[in-house]
């Protein structure tokens, strides 16, 4: 009996276990459009909250460094392929999507 490879073999033990740990892993780390929306609520309470408590200076400090990190991250998927409204909401999730882990 031969060994296949590709898509169409039967995987071993150790495959099935890394397989499974892979999956497990998508799960945990996923993040929901939901979940940026929420993010993005928390980010401009805390950008307004700097405001009155710190002034201007932290408020503008506090955006423009999640505004930078939105263009890094729309850069990188621009980079990666993905144009338009898909790369926009690609990096709307990268930035904001770390509060469906809330």
């Amino acid at each position: 009996m031969e060994e296949q490879d590709g898509p169409g073999r039967e995987l071993n033990a150790y495959e099935r276990i890394l397989a499974e740990d892979r999956r497990v892993v998508r799960e945990v780390l996923r993040v929901s459009i939901g979940g940026a929306h929420a993010g993005l609520a928390i980010t401009v309470t805390i950008v307004a909250l700097s405001a009155v408590v710190g002034g201007a200076a932290w408020a503008l400090i506090i955006g423009g460094a999640f505004a930078f990190w939105f263009t890094v991250a729309l850069l990188a998927v621009a980079g990666g392929g993905r144009h338009g409204r898909a790369a926009v909401t690609r990096a709307y999730l990268l930035t904001f999507g770390w509060a469906s882990w809330l």
